[in-house]
């Protein structure tokens, strides 16, 4: 199939190559088109950039050349390009052989690697697999073929992504804790608590509770709830939060100001919202060894 498939797209290319060279030996402007459509061609394929310099330089010549009517230089510019052209052409489609096979065999590893694994280790193997699909559909194998080797090299670091979230999964559902009070030297006033309540259910949806009231600085009060909805997976040992619902509660922020040379506190309330999200602006992550570190699992 992949040989048939070559072909048709390299009928264009291959078929154009006898104009190069017209009647009485010249060149003209369409031969010049058609060897830049089969370098475009080419570089839509996936060869190499370095691959094509050689055919690219004598094209320049070339068109420079024909530009100024100097029929000999355009001449003998697009002779030289014709023969660096049919190398870059002869090298892919002797690398497009063998490409198919790779391809495929590298796929199937990478499904069989998958049912070892779960969560973000998972959804790793379907993304890329996703990706050389959609080159093969376009008959971009050369670069179906980069994704492939990305696709086997990634699999042993993915194995062992998977070791490290199975020494967590027990562990991590629950309602885990974290508080934190303010304090400053310069005013014993300042006293404000933030507490961040992380309840991460079995079955891997989670919710968020985070809040913050007192005064946090010598000029400055808050008063806000937020809320988060969504769910929870593993990436090795660190859990990776998907946020779907975000919701403002309450924002209540006082600020000190000098009127008339006396201290006054001004209210500077902010708006309450409840919202659907779809972009992934609320993702969080938090690794196992700083949910231990930092907060404490109450249930």
């Amino acid at each position: 199939m992949y040989r048939r498939q070559l072909a048709l797209a390299l009928t264009v290319v291959v078929g154009t190559a006898f104009v190069l060279i017209g009647c009485g030996g010249g060149v003209d402007q369409k031969s010049i088109d058609d060897a830049q459509k089969r370098l475009e061609l080419l570089k839509s394929k996936g060869v190499p950039a370095e691959k094509m310099t050689e055919a690219r330089v004598f094209l320049d010549e070339a068109k420079r050349a024909l530009e100024k009517n100097n029929k000999a230089p355009a001449k003998k510019a697009a002779d030289s390009m014709k023969v660096y052209l049919e190398k870059v052409e002869n090298y892919y489609k002797q690398e497009v052989a063998t490409l198919g096979g790779k391809i495929d065999a590298a796929r199937s590893t990478g499904i069989k690697a998958k049912d070892e694994l779960t969560s973000f280790q998972a959804r790793k193997i379907d993304s890329l697999v996703a990706v050389i699909d959609s080159f093969k559909r376009m008959d971009w194998l050369l670069q179906a073929s980069v994704r492939a080797d990305s696709l086997l090299k990634l699999i042993p670091f993915l194995k062992e992504d998977e070791a490290k979230a199975a020494r967590i999964k027990k562990l991590v559902p629950g309602e885990w804790v974290f508080t934190e009070k303010a304090k400053s030297v310069e005013d014993p006033k300042v006293n404000a608590v933030t507490t961040k309540i992380f309840r991460f259910g079995s079955d891997g949806k989670i919710h968020l509770t985070e809040k913050k009231f007192g005064q946090s600085s010598p000029t400055f009060k808050e008063d806000w709830l937020f809320e988060s909805w969504g769910t929870y997976g593993y990436k090795g040992d660190t859990v990776m939060l998907s946020i779907d619902r975000f919701a403002a509660k309450k924002q209540l922020f006082t600020r000190l100001h000098l009127i008339d040379g006396k201290p006054v506190w001004k209210d500077e309330p902010g708006p309450t919202y409840d919202s659907i999200i779809k972009d992934g602006s609320q993702d969080r992550y938090v690794t196992y060894q700083d949910l231990k570190d930092d907060f404490k699992k109450t249930r």
